[in-house]
């Protein structure tokens, strides 16, 4: 027994005691000066920086400081709209999700801009915090500006040098990564009569030039939808042209990726193939959403996924990309959440740090407003966020501010 007692006794000589290396840990934590950490922060997701809201209150106090705030990653804060006036002009708007939008001083009616002086001017894309706007400065000729609300930087893009005659057949897209802030690209597909890509000319913020590359794909396929930036690639909605039978052709929705110079092309299948969806980014993980008609419905009528008398939109997440694992995540009917069957539905996008998903109501009758409705998928909870001008039309952008480095010139650059 003495034995036991001694070889336990000797084991516990033996453990370590991490008592000294805390509080030297906490020492040294005490001794980093507010900017330093709000320096660290910056570097993190903004989930990460949520949950260090939780560390202590100095801790809560410094992360919610309005001096700090946009040094600080941001999320989600509105959906980017327009509505047409009276006059028949169009205004800009920001439906905020109050908590994330108050205080941020944001511009997004886009006055910095001189776009008073451009014809037929309207948002096309966001991405990360820029957004990508089009102007015909005579008829069939279609320019880009791509600008940050946030800080009211902008950049007018060069002319490209194969313009397409029309800019309402065409798919403009804008890729921007935080992670690697010094340059931006935009897309511009080239199709064929029958809409089917042939190539694509990208523009390089870090050339200041736009390039040609022709389609990497053997496929027939059209670019239809909504895109996300996703590992250095962007990620199209598009349409796969398939064979059903020997005199038969049906169309099957596909994700269509390529690299940020047009050499690497691929197609990633989707489920439920012939339900179109939209794609997005959510907690880390590449998120498409799916609709299902009723069997009354009208139907698709546009490339921004609208839908009259929904029965159902399945939402599923990429598990494994290179095998092209998709899992369910959830699903559910719009008709039966809103008990309503005449009113037309576009679905918006996700929330890109919770489980929440985005879509706009329309009203029967034209001229009536339009409200941005959430649903959380872990409550099952629909919340009406913001009643929306009249004469709302699309695109509606989920919006993420940027405040830190951007590759766009400051107001003096123009």
């Amino acid at each position: 027994m003495a034995m036991e007692e001694e070889e336990i006794s000797g084991k516990e000589l033996l453990r370590p005691d991490n008592s000294l290396a805390e509080e030297e840990a906490a020492a040294a934590a005490s001794r980093l000066t507010d900017d330093l950490i709000v320096e660290i922060l910056s570097r993190l997701p903004f989930r990460s920086v949520c949950r260090f809201k939780c560390v202590s209150k100095p801790w809560r106090d410094l992360i919610a400081h309005p001096a700090h705030r946009k040094k600080l990653p941001q999320t989600l804060a509105g959906v980017l709209y327009t509505n047409i006036t009276g006059a028949g002009g169009y205004r800009y708007h920001l439906a905020g999700l109050s908590a994330e939008a108050d205080g941020l001083d944001l511009d997004p009616s886009l006055t910095f801009l001189p776009h008073t002086e451009y014809r037929d001017f309207g948002l096309v894309r966001a991405c990360n915090g820029l957004l990508l706007c089009s102007y015909e400065p005579e008829e069939g000729t279609v320019r880009f500006v791509v600008c940050n609300p946030a800080t009211q930087r902008w950049t007018e893009l060069p002319p490209r040098p194969r313009p397409n005659t029309c800019r309402y057949y065409q798919q403009f897209h804008l890729a921007f990564d935080p992670a690697v802030p010094s340059h931006f690209h935009v897309f511009d597909f080239e199709r064929t009569d029958n809409l089917s890509i042939t190539g694509v000319s990208i523009y390089s913020s870090r050339t200041g030039a736009w390039c040609q590359s022709d389609t990497g794909l053997v496929e027939d396929v059209v670019m239809v939808g909504q895109s996300v930036l996703v590992g250095g690639m962007l990620h199209v909605v598009g349409n796969l042209l398939v064979a059903a039978d020997s005199n038969n052709w049906e169309d099957q929705t596909v994700l269509v990726a390529l690299d940020m110079e047009g050499k690497e092309w691929k197609t990633i299948s989707v489920p439920r193939g012939r339900d179109y969806g939209i794609v997005g980014w959510s907690q880390g993980c590449l998120h498409y959403a799916a609709i299902s008609p009723a069997p009354l419905t009208v139907g698709v009528d546009d490339d921004e996924g609208s839908l009259n008398m929904a029965e159902e939109v399945a939402i599923w997440c990429l598990e494994d990309y290179d095998k092209q694992q998709w899992a369910l995540k959830h699903s559910f009917r719009i008709d039966k959440v809103l008990n309503l069957n005449e009113v037309d539905y576009r679905l918006v996008g996700f929330h890109p740090d919770h489980d929440t998903f985005f879509f706009v109501s329309k009203g029967i009758w034209e001229g009536e407003k339009a409200s941005l409705v959430s649903w959380d998928m872990r409550r099952r909870q629909l919340s009406c966020v913001l009643h929306l001008e009249k004469s709302s039309v699309a695109p509606y952008l989920p919006y993420v501010p940027l405040f830190s480095s951007e590759p766009l010139p400051d107001a003096d650059g123009h």
